[in-house]
């Protein structure tokens, strides 16, 4: 069963990311999009140029076996031919990306633009072959405030804490942090579709935002409750992610719908792999933690050590508690490294795939769960990333949002093993959802999740 998750929330170069390819349609084999949004202070258009770049357009620059390298270069041209923006820069590539199919990276810029229409070139040199790969599209700044921006799309959101800094292909947005593509590919494993759309207002005023998934004949395969988002003077953000767990293979457009008075639509496309293809991409998107040294605590900090750790209570024997605190530095990485050894299913090889699968898990926990009135906590460490990382994905997800009296809560359920069903509430309306009922007797219920429920809600609970 498809399930989908989406948040909305209130708000006012050039990392490369390993992704999906999706080839550019004049055979390039680069992805290039443009995303527009607008400053009223200069009236100015911020244009942020993705551009997806393939691996399969690079060779080993010595021979087999050794590293690809390329050189990036961006023009910006105004309507009468004058250079305005003019950057380079060179990226490497590890051998082992290389052999990946369908493997590649984002690479993006960003400039500020007055009205008018402007030409964008990228062009990718193989520092191996010489062989030189270009692309163009051109962009229309805004001549005044839009109704709303162009809809950004990426395979994740999350918020920046004070000292946090962008990883491999985020784009920041005020304290978000996006993992950005010109054209999201989804995957089996990795089915979440973050979005990121600002809502220009005169004055303080209310707008319902719903999203739809569309196919590209525009019937509609799923769309969510309209939600209410409140616009400040100036506007407002509606950002989140979609989930589209089981979305069959194929192309889709995400079409957000902005009601408040008049309806404003905007949109952009995205594509779901099959399973052959997703896995062929996760192991691009995994790469890298591939390639780590078979001991990947040497040279860590305690600080780093420590967060590696502390989720560790969920797998914890008797006798491993209470150890690590005590230890020096060393004796901590000794510690982890016995940890895991203990539970490495292929000890022959260099990998340690279940340590691999745990700190996913909570990478994913962290990004999905971390709640906004408890920024401080990470996700792993709430009731929802607890189960998370636990049993992994739900095998289907009931979202119901404010409702009446009843608080907005959520039902996961799991079906793959024995049944299991968990209930969580935000119970203080802050966006921290609590375990309040769950058939699992490892886990505690509160005795009056019913009559927090109310009747409908706990018959609509027992019914799912």
């Amino acid at each position: 069963m498809m399930s989908w998750k989406v948040a909305l929330a209130l708000g006012a170069l050039c990392a490369p990311g390993v992704a999906a390819t999706q080839e550019g349609q004049d055979g390039s084999g680069l992805g290039l999009r443009a995303v527009r949004f607008y400053r009223a202070q200069g009236g100015q258009t911020v244009v942020d140029v993705l551009c997806q770049v393939p691996f399969a357009l690079l060779e080993p620059v010595a021979g087999r076996g050794s590293p690809g390298a390329y050189r990036m270069t961006v023009s910006v041209r105004d309507s009468t031919g004058l250079e305005l923006v003019s950057q380079a820069w060179a990226q490497t590539v590890p051998e082992r990306l290389l052999r990946l199919p369908r493997a590649s990276t984002v690479e993006w810029v960003s400039f500020g633009a007055v009205q008018g229409r402007y030409a964008v070139t990228v062009a990718v040199t193989d520092s191996a072959s010489g062989r030189v790969v270009r692309r163009g599209t051109e962009v229309a700044a805004y001549a005044g405030p839009p109704r709303v921006s162009d809809l950004l799309l990426g395979t994740g959101i999350r918020v920046a804490g004070p000292a946090d800094t962008a990883v491999g292909g985020e784009l920041r947005k005020g304290n978000l942090l996006i993992a950005a593509s010109h054209h999201p590919m989804l995957t089996p494993q990795q089915s979440s579709l973050a979005y990121y759309l600002e809502v220009y207002a005169a004055q303080a005023e209310t707008a319902a935002v719903t999203m739809r998934v569309l196919r590209p004949d525009g019937s509609m395969v799923v769309a969510t409750a309209p939600q209410l988002v409140p616009l400040g003077a100036g506007g407002g953000i509606a950002r989140g992610a979609v989930e589209l767990a089981g979305l069959p293979p194929g192309s889709y457009r995400l079409e957000a719908t902005v009601a408040r008075g008049d309806t404003v639509r905007q949109g952009a496309d995205f594509g779901m792999t099959g399973f052959e293809t997703g896995t062929a991409i996760a192991g691009a998107r995994t790469a890298e933690a591939a390639d780590r040294p078979r001991d990947p605590f040497a040279g860590m900090s305690e600080a780093a050590l420590d967060t590696l750790y502390m989720p560790l209570v969920y797998l914890m024997t008797s006798d491993e508690q209470g150890v690590y605190p005590s230890l020096t530095l060393d004796g901590k990485r000794n510690y982890l490294r016995q940890f895991w050894a203990k539970r490495d299913p292929t000890p022959d090889t260099p990998r340690n795939e279940e340590q691999e699968r745990f700190y996913s898990l909570i990478t994913e926990a962290n990004r999905r769960f971390g709640e906004p009135a408890a920024a401080a906590i990470p996700g792993w460490r709430t009731d929802r990333g607890r189960i998370f990382v636990r049993y992994g994905r739900p095998d289907e997800v009931l979202q119901r949002p404010l409702e009446g009296r009843t608080n907005p809560y959520e039902v996961w359920k799991y079906t793959q093993t024995r049944p299991l069903k968990y209930v969580f509430m935000d119970l203080t309306n802050f966006g921290n959802y609590a375990l309040i009922w769950t058939n699992d007797r490892r886990e505690p219920s509160r005795p009056n999740w019913e009559a927090l429920l109310g009747p409908e809600a706990a018959m609509d609970v027992l019914r799912f």
